[in-house]
């Protein structure tokens, strides 16, 4: 008989226990994936405040159309200064290894845009 009175008592507080967390979770938000979207909307950053300060040299518009497809031109400003053998590489990966649907002429262009901005002297 006790053993039967014990397993009721600790089931009714493993039931107490359930209903208090479900009540504290609750309280927050009673929508978890409201919750999740509230917390990204208040740490991402806002995009449309984001400057970009490349210079618009010869190149710039065929940089801005190909590259600003798969990410923000602004990348490019927290680059090291890259030699024109190692911009051409990089151009080339985003062609050959990722896909980046550049043309050959196109990525010359981007390249020797990068190199007017971004080179080693």
């Amino acid at each position: 008989m006790k053993n039967i009175i014990l397993k009721g008592v600790l089931l009714f507080l493993l039931c107490a226990c359930f209903a208090i967390s479900c009540s504290e979770s609750g309280t927050k938000t009673a929508n978890p994936v409201a919750a999740t979207e509230d917390a990204v909307a208040t740490t991402a950053p806002d995009l449309k405040n984001v400057s970009i300060n490349l210079p618009k040299e010869p190149g710039y518009h065929v940089f801005i159309t190909n590259c600003s497809i798969c990410h923000s031109p602004r990348y490019i400003q927290d680059q090291p200064d890259l030699s024109e053998k190692t911009w051409t590489a990089i151009v080339t990966k985003m062609q050959k290894t990722f896909g980046a649907p550049i043309t050959d002429s196109a990525a010359k262009e981007i390249v020797q845009y990068l190199v007017a901005i971004k080179g080693k002297s």
